[in-house]
């Protein structure tokens, strides 16, 4: 029980998420506005560790079934990554 509220596994994962998820936000929002090269990397590392975190969160959430996506289909997939190479290679 936190407070006075009884809260169960699946809420409280889910808050954690939604922190993970801000955290990561205002984490990149500091690095890209960032001109101090050591602020800079120490806030990529923290960034790192969050999204691996979040990572590890959704996977439990996915896994218990509290977390549902939809499995994207091939031609989506082949588009999103035809995209990410065009970034890529124009980078």
């Amino acid at each position: 029980m936190i407070g006075n509220y009884n809260l169960s596994d699946k809420e409280i994962t889910n808050e954690i998420l939604g922190n993970h998820k801000l955290s990561a936000t205002s984490l990149t929002n500091l690095i890209l506005e960032s001109t101090n090269n050591q602020l800079r990397t120490d806030c990529m590392d923290v960034l790192k560790r969050t999204l691996e975190n979040q990572k590890q969160i959704f996977d439990v959430m996915s896994q218990k079934g509290w977390y549902k996506v939809s499995n994207a289909n091939q031609q989506d997939l082949s588009q999103a990554q035809q995209v990410v190479s065009n970034i890529t290679a124009s980078i």
